[in-house]
């Protein structure tokens, strides 16, 4: 199978999104990324086990992308959104290794890269996980990002708390927390800072949350608390609930500041997410649809995301796309949206006209890799390197989350043809030590 960094493929899916086409600035950008939350548990996506009125708001006067997709795991989705690279090519194709010296490299070029050298202050916060400040104490800065504050993961041997009482790398420092300090609060609060600096020039935050992800512990007390789902199913999952609405809140109060400060209208925010549910959340629904977490897993519930933009000076307000997106595009997509040239070769889709309303191209397919497996679906059919054929359409969450199995000789045919196409090299699936030392 042959890798194509420009994949011109037939169509299987042409869909028409209705977004006015404007003459608009380059704009900020946010992008805010939750860790561990399927599509499934978003309420503009259907649930109704969650509360997420802020999200449901910003997808009301924003666009919300029926079929957005990451891959079912961590590290492979954060090395690829960053570097619009899927998974076999970066080699950072299941979880990063804890050894010291196992990193991303500073030589992968990502959109921090990029926005920084077009003029951009840009600024990250909260989950990191692709290397230990301890031995790389400059690793954001060398990946694009003038500014940050992140969860330390493990430091100097030893795993620190991500919620409270966390383990924080700021800015070249240590700046723990104790007891009382609630990280993501931390997190959210630096970015809301950096806004506030930054209100009069063109920034770029990525905002990689550290909540949904467990421990399932409660976080701060808010009023929704006890307006949760009090479903049977749910009661052991009451601080998943929680956390979710929690993270629902820092999203309304990012949007609530860029309105203070009178900046919304030139500034994109996105909300997605890593990968689908932890698994041990097993009660998630939508209406009478049960849909158990998927994360780690591919199928849909492992793979799809929630995609909500918001953009006042370009977006169509609540338009629902059902076209495909992926977390690999979005490297070349803020380049366009930017005007920026992308100098690399990426494999990710520049789908600026699915903001702006110009002319481009579609993405027809998804392709996700993840270890050693990897698959392509259309808006019908997704097929498995491993051969197996499944009928997914996007039309019912019903079939789309029901993994049914049937074969198509036809679309088989026409699948291949796409999964040929991709080289799966033969990368280890967790990078070396010595291939990311640089």
């Amino acid at each position: 199978m042959k890798v194509l960094f420009s994949i011109i493929i037939p169509a299987f899916l042409v869909l028409e999104i209705s977004v006015v086409a404007k003459e608009v600035s380059p704009p900020n950008i946010i992008l805010i990324m939750a860790d561990d939350l399927g599509a499934e548990s978003v309420g503009c996506y259907g649930s109704t086990s969650y509360l997420t009125p802020n999200l449901d708001a910003m997808a009301a006067s924003g666009i919300r992308f029926n079929n957005a997709y990451a891959t079912p795991l961590c590290t492979p989705t954060r090395a690829m959104i960053m570097s619009g690279l899927y998974p076999q090519v970066t080699g950072h194709r299941g979880l990063i290794g804890k050894a010291p010296e196992v990193r991303m490299s500073p030589q992968v070029k990502t959109f921090g890269h990029y926005l920084r050298d077009a003029g951009y202050a840009t600024a990250i916060a909260g989950k990191w996980q692709l290397g230990q400040f301890d031995v790389y104490p400059d690793h954001p800065v060398e990946m694009g990002f003038d500014q940050y504050s992140l969860w330390k993961w493990v430091f100097e041997g030893t795993k620190t708390q991500r919620y409270w009482k966390p383990g924080i790398w700021e800015n070249g420092k240590s700046v723990d927390g104790d007891e009382e300090v609630y990280g993501p609060d931390r997190y959210s609060s630096f970015l809301m800072n950096f806004i506030q600096e930054k209100k009069n020039k063109p920034f770029f935050i990525y905002f990689p949350m550290a909540l949904t992800h467990s421990p399932f512990v409660d976080p701060p007390a808010r009023a929704l608390d006890s307006k949760q789902n009090p479903d049977l199913e749910l009661k052991k999952q009451q601080p998943f609930a929680k956390m979710i609405t929690y993270a629902d809140e820092i999203v309304g109060n990012i949007n609530a500041l860029l309105e203070e400060l009178e900046i919304a209208d030139k500034t994109l925010v996105i909300f997605t997410a890593d990968n689908g549910t932890d698994r041990n959340i097993k009660g998630s629904r939508i209406g009478d649809l049960v849909i158990p977490g998927g994360k780690g897993s591919m199928t849909e519930a492992g793979a799809r995301v929630p995609f909500i933009a918001k953009w006042p000076a370009a977006a169509k307000d609540g338009y629902v796309s059902e076209q495909f997106i992926s977390l690999v595009d979005l490297v070349p997509t803020f380049n366009a949206l930017s005007g920026i040239k992308t100098e690399e070769k990426v494999n990710g889709l520049n789908l600026s006209h699915y903001f702006t309303g110009e002319d481009g191209e579609d993405r027809d397919h998804i392709f996700v890799c993840y270890r050693e497996d990897c698959f392509v679906r259309t808006d019908k059919w997704r097929l498995h390197d491993s051969g197996e054929l499944y009928y997914i359409p996007v039309t019912s969450n019903e079939e789309r989350y029901g993994e049914k199995k049937k074969e198509s000789e036809k679309y088989r045919a026409k699948l291949q043809v796409i999964l040929d196409s991709y080289e799966m090299e033969q990368y280890a699936v967790e990078p070396k030590a010595k291939e990311n030392k640089q």
